[in-house]
């Protein structure tokens, strides 16, 4: 049974909504609070804990958590556009091309994320901790999940597409017309598009069948850009960071290391 079956139906609001001003913005998409260990619901039942030692190689304070390679600092904790509740950080890494550092990336999770860990492994007949497996269960799970890539150098929109699009030919060989609608309105918001050092973009899947990218020059995203509605294009895009041959294998290491220690324990 996957993990869909025992964590609660997201909360979404729809992406057409008017830009806000820069300063309502920050406040609502920038909201970094000190996360301690958090173990019950009100219910009495286990919850996933949010552990203040969350993934990445050094911390700032409580409120960030530092990717070491690059020294991009992530919130721990965040709101993203076309999504109401907090998601919490679980994993940071880094992206290289012939030894050059491309981009710093973050994977975060519902904070509101709330089962109970004995009974989930049970229930999927979990004895010891496999990746492949709970990084499919993740992303089949209504629960939402983003990856925030942060540049640490200059990249032209064509370039970022044209990696990203090698991981998608990964899992789709001959795309059909659905995908292919959805592979071209990945590919237009980038396109033309000059991402500076420092351009965060942030992939959000509210659900399998429904992904949203913003892009935002700071940490700091406060609209939808696009939606992507083809589950195989989304899932092929999770996959190439989380599957068995990672773009970034530091950021899924990172990842898989924290949900086995709260898993496991």
């Amino acid at each position: 049974m996957s993990l869909a079956s025992v964590v609660p139906s997201v909360r979404w609001v729809s992406p057409v909504f008017a830009r806000p001003t820069v300063s309502s913005c920050r406040r609502a998409c920038m909201r970094h609070f000190p996360l301690g260990v958090r173990h019950f619901t009100r219910s009495g039942a286990r919850r996933l804990p949010v552990v203040a030692s969350a993934a990445g190689d050094s911390a700032v304070g409580d409120a960030f958590v530092t990717e070491g390679s690059t020294n991009v600092k992530f919130p721990r904790e965040l709101t993203v556009p076309g999504y109401t509740g907090s998601l919490v950080i679980l994993g940071t890494g880094y992206r290289d091309k012939f030894f050059v550092k491309v981009y710093a990336a973050a994977f975060y999770m519902d904070y509101s994320l709330s089962i109970d860990t004995e009974q989930w492994k049970e229930k999927i007949g979990m004895e010891s901790f496999d990746s492949n497996s709970v990084f499919d269960a993740i992303f089949k799970a209504q629960v939402v999940k983003s990856l925030s890539i942060n540049l640490v150098r200059d990249v032209d929109g064509k370039t970022f597409v044209n990696a990203l699009n090698d991981v998608i030919a990964r899992q789709i060989k001959e795309p059909n017309v659905e995908e292919e609608s959805s592979i071209s309105t990945f590919q237009n918001i980038f396109l033309g598009r000059n991402l500076k050092q420092g351009t965060s973009i942030y992939l959000t899947w509210l659900e399998p069948s429904r992904m949203l990218i913003s892009i935002s020059e700071n940490q700091d995203p406060c609209q939808v850009d696009a939606e992507i509605k083809s589950a195989t294009v989304n899932y092929a895009l999770y996959n190439g960071f989380f599957g068995n041959s990672p773009v970034s294998p530091s950021l899924r290491s990172s990842t898989s290391q924290l949900l086995e220690a709260l898993l496991m324990k």
